[in-house]
């Protein structure tokens, strides 16, 4: 566990035009959305980049008063993007300025940044970007929590389990309201979200990736069979419209190292309005999978589903989030405990879906990771895996 790490910029950006245009800046500054708790910085001293962000570009800066922020920017111009829902800096600008708003009114808090402004004009560093505050945190990327004791991991763990049903406690009517219609095209019409799943929309969606990416590569093995079962075992979604981040894992959120609470939760651009197992399911992934893969993401680990404590443990903190949460309280089926192994195998027909997009984009020389070729191979594994799972319910 550290600090996020800093590194002298890397990744080009103008910081005349920057600071030329923080000096000056206003609410009507054109393209220019503020936030609602707003602290403009004004004169920046240092600059420095982020060793993540690899996604967009995530800088560090500090300014004349010691006021710390942190800019995310877009890879590049929007005329130039190959994906612009994977780059959505705009909605992530926007869902943290929401939350924040409901934080005022909610008993349980979703800390995240506050957010000071988003500049959609690409004449002032060639980029959209947005600035929200610095959060001293510490990064956590083996859930395991390896070094911590007893007593630390449990506080940790409690921190993490009340921030996922925080998240997915808040009102999220009110928060659409928030949200400007043209960067949340998807939840304007809430009747339509209410009559479909998250589910099916998702098979849906892995569906068409599947068949294009399949066009290239070998389909992922048993992609039918999985798919039919998810759809025939997935429950309908809360009766309440539920926010998911989308991305839910633990290097996504910053602890304050004296308490061990959750203070930060980032990355939000792939949050959207669906069924909270997901989340669970992809936070809690590596105490379900085989010690042999998740050694292949961190160096030592007795976590897996080999290890009976590994288990015990997941499902403990699935009956402690309950405790916070009630999906539907009509349907004591929709239930994270009696739902996991359908949450498991819905991530990993995701993953293979992942792994199948690497190898394609291996294949067509165009991968930028160089562990890309081992995740690549990664599928067929993975969809055996899932089957594993299927007949063992029958």
């Amino acid at each position: 566990m550290s600090a996020p790490e800093l590194t002298d910029i890397r990744a080009p950006i103008n910081l005349d035009n920057l600071s030329k245009y923080l000096a000056n800046v206003s609410s009507s500054s054109p393209q220019t959305h503020i936030g609602s708790v707003a602290e403009i910085p004004r004169v920046f001293t240092t600059a420095k980049q982020f060793t993540f962000g690899q996604s967009n570009p995530t800088y560090f800066f500090e300014d004349s008063n010691g006021r710390k922020f942190v800019l995310r920017r877009k890879p590049s111009p929007n005329a130039k993007l190959i994906s612009k829902s994977a780059h959505a800096v705009e909605r992530e600008f926007f869902i943290l300025n929401g939350i924040n708003t409901l934080n005022k009114d909610s008993d349980l808090k979703v800390p995240v940044p506050r957010v000071h402004l988003l500049c959609e004009d690409e004449g002032v560093i060639g980029y959209v970007f947005y600035i929200m505050d610095y959060v001293n945190g510490i990064q956590i990327k083996n859930p395991e929590i390896p070094g911590a004791s007893f007593e630390e991991r449990d506080e940790y763990w409690k921190s993490i389990i009340s921030t996922i049903a925080a998240i997915h406690s808040l009102d999220c009517e009110k928060l659409i309201k928030l949200l400007p219609p043209q960067h949340f095209p998807q939840f304007q019409n809430i009747d339509k979200l209410k009559s479909s799943s998250y589910f099916q929309r998702q098979i849906k969606t892995l569906s068409g990736i599947h068949k294009l990416q399949s066009k290239h590569v070998d389909p992922i093995p048993h992609f039918d069979k999985i798919t039919s079962w998810i759809l025939k075992h997935a429950p309908k979604d809360p009766a309440k419209l539920t926010l998911i981040h989308g991305d839910l894992k633990i290097d996504n959120l910053l602890f304050d190292p004296k308490t061990k609470k959750v203070c930060g939760v980032l990355d939000w651009e792939l949050c959207t309005i669906g069924h909270p197992l997901f989340d669970l399911s992809n936070f809690l992934q590596p105490f379900e999978f085989p010690q042999a893969l998740n050694s292949m993401m961190v160096k030592q680990t007795e976590m897996g589903k080999e290890n009976p404590e590994s288990q015990e443990f997941l499902y403990r903190q699935l009956r402690n989030y309950s405790k916070y949460v009630t999906w539907d309280p009509n349907d004591p089926s929709n239930d994270p405990t009696k739902l996991w192994i359908l949450g498991h195998v819905f991530g990993l027909l995701r993953l293979c879906v992942i792994s199948q997009g690497i190898a394609m984009r291996v294949k067509m020389g165009n991968a930028s990771s160089a562990n890309a070729a081992a995740f690549a191979g990664m599928y067929p594994v993975l969809a055996d895996m899932a089957v594993e799972y299927i007949d063992a319910k029958k």
